[in-house]
């Protein structure tokens, strides 16, 4: 039987902003484990993690998979895109091996798998690749929220939806995930601290839950204005436990890492 793990607690009006700072695994524990693969996920949530961060794209076929890079090159050796390979090609890739040989043979997952796996056993931060998007469907959607949507709505139940966030860095792309699915939380990825700079449309403001920014990028002002907005801030790349303190001391909800072993035993 699944043993279901409860999410750290809110407080506050509107679904209000998170208690304590979230400690969530980038690409799962990298530091530790090839990107993004079953090994990378499991031994997060053994590290102690709230949750996962990872990076959806469709393939070929148009099945939602798990895969940060545009190209195939860097993790699997091959000069091709995701979505250049159906599914089954893609399950037949070792993106362990570039790591260390201790990994070869971790396959690819698809989102479905993903979300059967983890879904009940802490937060789920679903990134949609901006750059790897396919073309919009007739209705005018994202081919990608749509999939991703689709396997949301099949495989996850009612209870554990408050643990899914959609991100990313195409504000089109939160707009149809959020029209398909209100009551997932969206969070737009940015590069630095400019959403209250006008440039940002007020329908865009409401739709989100909160912005998700390089911690490098953050500052206090930015966080400040973000809470009082009813927005939360994540960051990435907290790596030492010295940039997680700071994150933290800041007011970051939540704190993205690809180390979270070293960050949890340095920085509780």
């Amino acid at each position: 039987m699944r043993k279901e793990r409860p999410i750290p607690g809110k407080n506050g009006n509107n679904g209000g902003l998170l208690d304590f700072p979230w400690l969530i695994a980038h690409r799962g524990a990298m530091a530790e484990a090839p990107e993004n693969v079953q090994a990378a996920f499991d031994l997060a949530f053994c590290r102690g993690a709230h949750g996962i961060e990872f990076d959806v794209q469709l393939s070929a076929d148009h099945v939602p998979v798990i895969f940060h890079d545009d190209s195939l090159e860097r993790i699997a050796g091959i000069k091709k895109r995701v979505s250049d390979c159906a599914l089954e090609s893609l399950r037949k890739l070792d993106l362990g091996k570039w790591f260390s040989d201790r990994y070869a043979g971790s396959r690819i997952m698809t989102l479905a798998q993903v979300l059967q796996r983890y879904a009940h056993q802490g937060l789920l931060m679903i990134e949609l690749k901006a750059g790897a998007a396919p073309p919009a469907d007739r209705n005018g959607r994202s081919l990608l929220a749509a999939g991703v949507m689709e396997q949301i709505n099949l495989h996850v139940p009612a209870r554990f939806r408050k643990n899914l966030f959609i991100l990313s860095f195409d504000a089109g792309m939160l707009t149809d995930a959020h029209e398909m699915a209100p009551d997932l939380s969206c969070i737009l990825n940015i590069r630095g601290p400019w959403p209250f700079s006008g440039k940002l449309s007020r329908k865009m403001q409401q739709l989100i839950r909160g912005y998700c920014l390089p911690f490098d990028r953050l500052t206090r002002k930015f966080v400040d204005q973000c809470h009082t907005a009813g927005h939360i801030v994540a960051v990435y790349s907290c790596n030492r436990p010295a940039d997680a303190i700071r994150a933290r001391n800041m007011g970051a909800d939540v704190i993205m890492t690809d180390a979270p072993a070293e960050v949890i035993k340095e920085a509780p």
